[in-house]
């Protein structure tokens, strides 16, 4: 993975190079040499000997005498140029803005000489050209500054000129490419490391390993931040769906329990009343243990069906306007009408006359019934229990208290997941196991929410609080 991401920045990297190295020349040319560029730019300094050759037109011999119009002269003073027209002998008739020095007539070894050398004159560089005009041969030099202009005499073998072309070409493209190979991989050794580490980490996530941590440095800072922020949220996430895989393999372990249990003294009841002849009494009590294992049962898979429906946000609340009051009031006789829990001192208070709400009827005395069944089965015959019924704030609160043994801090965090305790079937309580989950649910049904404060020993108070807009009017 790593030679590969290596080789392809390497290879972007070099045609790169070549590809800008070649721009840069054609743009220098066309720039400096072509006709394509404006002449008013770096003209005369964009093409001297360009200039020196058309100057000529610019030149006038009348009468014997020679002369440049005044803003061709105004341009040679701005650019700091002379110019000397010379004689058939080569003696000067004519100059404009000539160094001190320069002489005022040349040899020919002296003009190709002055010619060749790049300020050799006067710290000049000359171009010369021919001028025909009045049926004389005349010739002139134009001088430019040589710190601005310069020349080279470049010489070449016609026979070999392709071939030594081609080698020059060949040389600059492999120095390129050379270059920007050891450029590139210097460079590729510190790009294509850190996104190793980030394709290498991005697969161990998918492969379900958590544990590595990147440290974050360099231009990829923010995405191993990004990373380990990441395996901590999945690590954080498996756990939790461990814990909770556990967690129901025991839910189901316990209501398979709670199912098999009722269902071997159906069945071995109705086994006695198939193979005996019993007396009338024997079989009416039988008959009564099967009914109530029956009915233990089919509530069971009530709170079964009734907890996944309201998990459900499409699952549809049978609401009404009813007093609030007398639901939670009617909550607390079905509990003491209960037979199991006549005997209990269980207390109910209200600050209100009334409270005309908008609520699920049967499914908010059913909360309410779930949270005070906990209260008496999870605690010592003869806790008091009280059920009070209060405004706070912008909620109205149904409070169940108790002052029985409290709960350990650690399990009032799972106290209304579904899946943290089994379901207990003992004599004082047939319940499914599921009324504390199922009494949450309906509660933010509502609206609501539930807190749960506790000390061990002292006793436990749970508020169940439904918001105002619920209700139609309040009277206290």
């Amino acid at each position: 993975m790593k030679w590969k991401i290596t080789a392809q920045f390497l290879l972007f990297m070099s045609l790169s190079l070549l590809i800008s190295f070649f721009l840069f020349l054609v743009l220098n040319f066309v720039f400096l040499y072509s006709n394509l560029a404006q002449q008013d730019r770096i003209f005369p300094y964009q093409n001297p000997a360009s200039f020196t050759l058309g100057f000529a037109g610019e030149i006038d011999f009348d009468n014997g005498e020679i002369s440049i119009p005044a803003k061709d002269l105004q341009e040679l003073q701005r650019a700091d140029i002379w110019i000397q027209v010379l004689d058939e002998k080569g003696s000067e008739v004519y100059s404009r803005f000539k160094p001190e020095n320069v002489p005022d007539a040349y040899t020919p070894a002296q003009l190709i000489h002055y010619y060749k050398y790049t300020g050799a004159l006067e710290q000049s560089t000359i171009f010369v050209g021919m001028l025909d005009k009045g049926g004389r041969q005349l010739s002139y030099i134009m001088g430019f500054p040589e710190k601005v202009i310069g020349k080279t005499i470049f010489h070449f073998r016609t026979e070999t000129l392709i071939r030594d072309g081609l080698l020059v070409i060949g040389i600059v493209i492999m120095s390129v490419t050379l270059i920007a190979l050891l450029i590139g991989y210097f460079f590729s050794k510190r790009l294509s490391k850190p996104l190793v580490q980030i394709i290498e980490g991005i697969q161990s996530l998918s492969r379900g390993h958590f544990q590595h941590v990147f440290k974050p440095k360099g231009i990829y800072k923010n995405v191993f931040q990004n990373l380990n922020q990441l395996s901590s949220a999945l690590q954080a996430s498996e756990i939790q769906r461990m814990k909770m895989e556990k967690t129901r393999e025991e839910w189901v372990a316990n209501i398979s329990h709670d199912i098999k249990t009722p269902l071997a003294s159906i069945k071995g009841y109705a086994e006695l009343l198939q193979e005996y002849e019993l007396e009338q009494a024997e079989k009416e009590r039988y008959l009564d243990i099967i009914q109530d294992k029956s009915d233990y049962i089919e509530r069971l898979i009530e709170d079964l069906n009734l907890t996944y429906r309201l998990k459900s946000t499409s699952f549809p609340l049978k609401m009404k306007q009813a007093d609030l009051v007398e639901v939670v009031r009617e909550a607390v006789i079905h509990v003491l009408n209960h037979p199991s829990f006549e005997d209990v001192p269980l207390q109910f208070s209200s600050t209100l006359e009334r409270y005309p709400y908008w609520c699920d009827v049967d499914l908010l005395q059913r909360a309410v019934m779930n949270l005070i069944f906990n209260a008496i089965v999870h605690n010592p015959l003869g806790t008091t229990i009280s059920v009070e019924i209060q405004r706070a704030g912008n909620f109205v609160s149904i409070l169940i208290e108790d002052n029985g043994k409290g709960i350990a801090p650690d399990d009032i965090a799972k106290l209304f997941t579904r899946y943290y305790r089994g379901t207990n079937t003992g004599k004082t309580h047939k319940g499914s196991g599921l009324g504390l989950a199922i009494a949450k649910q309906v509660t933010e049904a509502h609206g609501g929410n539930i807190t749960v404060e506790s000390e061990i020993g002292q006793g436990t108070r749970i508020s169940l609080s439904l918001p105002l807009k619920g209700c139609v009017r309040t009277k206290e």
